[in-house]
């Protein structure tokens, strides 16, 4: 290979090598400042449907106790239990009086379950993406892989590659 070309793809290199550090740097750093509860384990949460949430929703009340709308992360799940002395439903989940039934939230998106337990029959959940390595590691290479190409561009311009190093020089 031309000693030109070993030049420009050995500085490419180190650019590469240069940007992928410090964007790892500037992205870690990110999540750590943005730190979320995306980066914790799946987890179980108890909703508990109180006795009188039947005569409440007949009256149009809302039960002060269960909001309106919930932020979940992949993988989580909602137990219901039911201590109301009606059967309750939420989404593809209908638990009998006194009874426990389990809601599995695998996929992240916005849902508006069917719910019987809310004055407007309608329970919303926020199921969102949990923070996983690939996820990371895109963002690094998002900001490292541009970065690189600009810094060994303006490596090029302001520090030129010289054709011939000076032993070449002297030789010729």
């Amino acid at each position: 290979m031309h000693p030109l070309a070993n030049k420009i793809l050995i500085r490419l290199a180190v650019c590469l090598v240069i940007s992928l550090v410090l964007a790892l740097v500037i992205s870690e750093v990110s999540f750590k400042l943005l730190k979320d509860e995306n980066q914790r384990e799946p987890q179980e949460f108890l909703l508990v449907i109180p006795a009188g949430t039947s005569e409440r929703i007949s009256q149009g009340l809302p039960i002060p106790s269960i909001p309106s709308t919930m932020v979940f992360f992949e993988g989580d799940s909602i137990i219901v239990k039911n201590e109301d002395s009606t059967s309750h439903q939420l989404g593809p989940i209908w638990v009998p009086e006194g009874a426990v039934g389990k809601l599995s939230l695998e996929k992240p998106q916005k849902y508006n379950l069917a719910c019987t337990f809310q004055p407007k029959n309608i329970q919303g959940l926020d199921v969102k993406h949990r923070l996983t390595n690939d996820i990371r590691s895109q963002g690094v290479l998002a900001i490292g892989l541009p970065s690189s190409v600009l810094m060994w561009l303006f490596s090029l311009v302001i520090i030129p590659v010289n054709p011939l190093s000076n032993s070449e020089v002297i030789n010729e």
